[in-house]
Formats: structure tokens, C-alpha cells, sequence
């Protein structure tokens, strides 16, 4: 899984939200010009997941 962070100041091991509350998934597969399920099953195991139960 890769992010292009071209212009962003991050650093190594810096948080990242990929999607969430404030961005959700359909608005990030739509600039991919693709359906959350693509995004949300493109991700690979080595990323670490963080679950949040309301």
C-alpha cells in the first residue's frame, strides 16, 4: 500500500489517516476514480488498523 504525500511535511513514523470520519472512504475512491470497496480491500496487511467502536 502506498500514499503519495508529494508536498506534505511528514516524517517516519508521523500519523496518518488514510480515511475516517473526516475523510470518508468514498470521497478518497472517488479522486482514485474508483469504489470504496477497491480502497478498502487494496490495503495491505502490513498496515497497521486501529478500530473504533461507537
Amino acid at each position: 500500500t502506498m500514499l503519495d504525500i508529494t508536498g506534505i511535511e511528514a516524517a517516519e513514523g508521523d500519523e496518518v489517516i488514510v480515511f475516517g470520519q473526516e475523510l470518508p472512504v468514498s470521497l478518497v475512491a472517488s479522486w482514485a476514480q474508483t469504489i470504496p470497496y477497491e480502497i478498502l480491500t487494496g490495503i495491505s496487511q502490513r498496515v497497521k488498523r486501529v478500530y473504533f467502536e461507537e
